[in-house]
């Protein structure tokens, strides 16, 4: 198979965070391939707008399914693998662009496993996660010393269980749930609780401690919050 996947990931939101490298690839590949769900404009290809001249690159858009159903998510995803396979084979060279870092909690993971089962070529190219940049947003280090950092979705196994270690907890995809999140993480005795909704992009909002973290907040939230011996 000539051409190459790229994963590409270009940042939480703001455009300024995506790599170099990352502009480097989307402009020499001849197509982009955006995820999406329920048909909606995304947001990474937003940012790409903003840093690349895409007009004429063709571009894919990919519909993703918002499912738990492990069967149905799987044959979603060969038939996604389906539509790329054509363009590698052919020798086109594709830009899967991801929110954040592609190395987490990404789309692309699945697709490129499915690519290289039938012999595919896979590039991953690194990228701003959000916890970073929320980080950074807040002018607060995550983790300091010996404090480890555990990172998870709200919808994780087991995830009361992980709150029991002393360390700093990443908590993604939360802004549903942030009432419940703020009630486990005292419980658990987590102090410095934060949240910030919309990294780097003009919606972003900060909030500092439970008391100014509304019930409900955005799909693009995560909290942080620190517990230490």
């Amino acid at each position: 198979m000539k051409g190459t996947l790229y994963g590409i990931s270009v940042g939480p939101g703001d455009p300024e965070l995506i790599t170099l490298k990352a502009v480097r690839i989307i402009n020499e590949c001849e197509i982009i391939a955006v995820p999406r769900t329920r048909g909606e404009n995304t947001l990474a290809l937003e940012i790409v707008r903003n840093v690349c001249d895409i007009s004429q690159k063709e571009i894919l858009y990919l519909d993703f399914l918002m499912s738990e159903d492990r069967q149905i998510l799987k044959k979603r995803h060969n038939e996604i693998a389906e539509t790329l396979l054509p363009y590698l084979e052919n020798g086109k060279n594709i830009a899967f662009l991801n929110i954040g870092d592609v190395s987490v909690y990404s789309t692309f993971s699945y697709i490129a496993a499915i690519i290289r089962e039938n012999g595919g070529q896979i590039s991953v190219c690194a990228g701003v996660t959000s916890f970073c940049a929320a980080a950074a947003e807040m002018g607060e280090p995550l983790v300091q010393g010996k404090n480890p950092l555990v990172i998870m979705p709200s919808s994780c196994t087991d995830f009361e269980k992980f709150l029991d270690a002393d360390c700093t907890a990443v908590i993604m995809k939360s802004g549903r749930n942030s009432a419940d999140i703020m009630d486990k993480l005292s419980q658990k005795g987590f102090e410095n609780i934060n949240a910030v909704c919309d990294c780097g992009l003009a919606t972003q909002k900060i909030y500092r401690g439970t008391e100014n973290i509304p019930d409900k907040c955005g799909y693009f939230t995560l909290f942080t919050a620190v517990k230490e011996k």
